[in-house]
């Protein structure tokens, strides 16, 4: 009685900042159509109660049921959301409590109809189907005029696919991959990087639901490819990709840096490769925004070059697809603090639950977990991958509404306003979940400087955190394992050169290391392979996102829900492999 009465209040007050906003619908009247009553009988009940509009979640499998159970108590179910995993419907007071008790049906939650702020071009009017934009104050953002326009944020990831959401506002960096090809994504990872930080939702545009959208929707993104078809990549690499941001910023305004992976390494950012490169670019006037990684909840499980005292480290949070801040959740995979140094990190937490982005058609994880594609355009995926992509996109925002600030600034901003969830340690959350409406109206006096320099001196080998991959030297016909103090193209790894001549000039240049001399198509995929894309058998890896070996997508996983699931049915057409997509 007291969920039933919750219910009710919550439907009748109308205040869309404390109602539950269920993603893919905007105003559930409109998406019911004309109602069909199972029968006579039960249209008379109905007729005779008010009807309030739910978002019904169906167990997986059981949608058709869930929808029958709601005829049959006289509602009238509307459109199906398979976002969600059930439908919209209309139910006779009285019958909420009752009918969330089937075996059928998950949860019913209110629905109500809400406005989004309009936004560029590629938004439809039904608003947003995107719950992240809302739920981190986003939305607020735009409307007062600031889209990310006049921001290039650039994403060092396995490239970005040519898809209408993005259209007109990527441009090709370099590929370091060695598949010569920097305007392709073959691994599938950062074209939905790219989507959550600057989708425009083009593809969506007309979709009943509404479209999706990422944070900066007229922001541009570079995309700096490291990493081909296997996902496999080597520190060395990515210290050049760094490098070529640093010497390419002012030609391509580039105001902030996305670095969606991590290694497992333990080398004191005071000395590491890594650290120095990210360090580098942030006092360069690029904000630098890492993922945590996959490896929660045990703590100590930062990844480099999260563990940066300068960047910004996103860990992830569940914001249960609603603007309702009560019900969120930190999910068990999310890594946790202090990092090896003893750091406190991450910095604050973001939407990384079932985050719906543009996907690269043909790419390995498109191909792979079909089963996680929404309509044709779109894919949902979960990890601290996405919740720093998500950042990335508040900092564009930040800068176009704000273009003076510094780094230094950014990160105050973002992480003194930032909201703490209750019950949660801050080794787990850091300051609170991310609140750029109130970072953008925040007043800075002089925020704190961030001093801490890395001399870059230390080892090539402990930054890699054991993680391998095989090329063919120059002078060799077989495949070579890249280890020890040696880089990708085989050649010794002088720190002392690197850290000075090379940061200052052109040494490492697109045209070297995008060149003839090595491919990716001898690169190992044995310690990267989709198989091993696990929080429980591995943690951390480059490109560190959860499309591999976890917890099954519908079932609860720790810090998540306790309701207790029904007795399912063996779902034997499941792979191991389908059972892991979110």
């Amino acid at each position: 009685m007291r969920k039933e009465q919750a219910l009710s209040r919550s439907v009748r007050s109308h205040h869309a900042a404390q109602l539950f906003i269920a993603l893919a619908v905007v105003a559930a009247a409109a998406a019911l159509g004309t109602p069909v009553p199972i029968s006579t009988k039960a249209s008379a009940a109905a007729s005779a109660r008010p009807a309030f509009p739910v978002i019904v979640r169906a167990w997986p499998g059981r949608v058709a049921q869930a929808a029958d159970v709601v005829r049959a108590a006289g509602g009238t179910v509307g459109r199906e959301l398979p976002i969600v995993g059930g439908f919209a419907a209309l139910l006779p007071a009285g019958t909420a409590t009752r009918l969330g008790t089937d075996r059928s049906i998950e949860r019913i939650t209110p629905n109500t109809a809400v406005r989004f702020a309009s936004i560029t071009s590629g938004a439809g009017s039904g608003g947003l189907a995107s719950s992240y934009p809302v739920s981190t104050g986003a939305t607020a953002v735009w409307d007062k005029g600031a889209r990310g326009q006049g921001m290039t944020v650039a994403l060092i990831d396995t490239g970005v696919a040519p898809v209408a959401d993005l259209a007109g506002r990527v441009d090709a960096g370099p590929d370091f991959s060695g598949e010569h090809d920097s305007r392709a994504d073959s691994y599938g990872h950062g074209t939905v990087m790219a989507g959550i930080i600057a989708g425009n939702g083009a593809s969506s545009a007309g979709d009943a639901g509404g479209s999706y959208v990422g944070m900066a929707p007229a922001a541009r993104v570079l995309s700096v490819k490291v990493a081909g078809r296997n996902g496999a990549t080597d520190v060395s690499t990515v210290l050049a990709a760094l490098q070529w941001v640093g010497s390419h910023a002012v030609q391509y305004k580039i105001r902030a840096v996305n670095l969606s992976w991590g290694t497992d390494s333990d080398q004191s950012p005071a000395v590491d490769p890594l650290n120095f490169a990210v360090e580098r670019l942030w006092h360069s006037s690029i904000v630098v925004i890492a993922s945590a990684g996959n490896s929660g909840p045990a703590g100590g499980t930062i990844t480099k070059p999260g563990d940066d005292p300068l960047v910004i480290t996103a860990g992830a949070y569940n914001d249960q697809m609603n603007a309702v801040p009560t019900d969120d959740l930190l999910p068990d995979w999310s890594s946790r603090g202090p990092t090896a140094a003893g750091l406190a990190k991450p910095d604050l937490v973001a939407p990384g639950r079932t985050i719906v982005a543009t996907r690269s058609p043909g790419s390995l994880i498109d191909t792979t977990f079909p089963e996680a594609r929404i309509g044709s355009a779109y894919i949902r995926g979960s990890g601290t991958s996405q919740a720093a992509a998500v950042v990335s996109g508040a900092v564009a925002l930040m800068l176009s509404y704000h273009d003076s600030l510094t780094p230094d600034m950014v990160k105050y901003a973002l992480t003194a306003t930032a909201q703490p969830m209750a019950g949660i340690a801050a080794s787990a959350q850091g300051h609170g979940r991310v609140s750029l409406s109130s970072a953008v109206d925040l007043r800075l006096r002089n925020p704190p400087a961030q001093l801490f320099v890395a001399s870059g001196l230390g080892s090539l080998e402990q930054s890699r955190g054991g993680r391998h991959v095989d090329t063919i030297c120059p002078s060799g016909t077989q495949p070579t394992t890249v280890v020890g103090e040696v880089d990708v193209l085989c050649q010794p790894w002088n720190p002392q050169s690197w850290t000075g001549e090379v940061w200052s000039a052109e040494a490492w240049s697109g045209e070297v290391w995008s060149g003839e001399v090595w491919s990716g198509e001898v690169w190992s995929g044995e310690v990267w392979s989709g198989e091993t894309w696990s929080a429980e058998a591995w943690s951390g890896g480059f490109l560190t996102a959860f499309w591999g070996a976890r917890t099954p997508w519908w079932r609860r996983v720790a810090g998540e829900p306790a309701a207790p699931a029904p007795a399912l049915p063996p779902r034997s057409s499941m792979t191991h492999r389908e059972d892991q997509v979110r």
